[in-house]
């Protein structure tokens, strides 16, 4: 099996590209990783001018693909 996104580092840099092309808002911090057997769970904030949002994504380590996304509302 390949290990595209064998460290914490490496699934971080992934979490802010996607961040930036798929997220609404400035990013923020990077909050929570962790690693599974076969995948990466990165939680991270986005900030716009009135909100703070809280978004998940799950990160195959094989491929470096995102997997899914959740993201908080306002009404959280």
């Amino acid at each position: 099996m390949s290990n595209d996104v064998p460290d914490e580092q490496t699934a971080r840099e992934l979490a802010n590209t996607y961040a930036d092309s798929e997220c609404v808002g400035q990013l923020g911090d990077i909050t929570d990783i962790e690693e599974y057997d076969t995948e990466w769970l990165v939680e991270f904030e986005t900030h716009t001018l009135s909100d703070t949002y809280t978004h998940h994504v799950q990160i195959t380590k094989s491929v470096g693909n995102v997997l899914s996304h959740d993201r908080s509302s306002r009404f959280d």
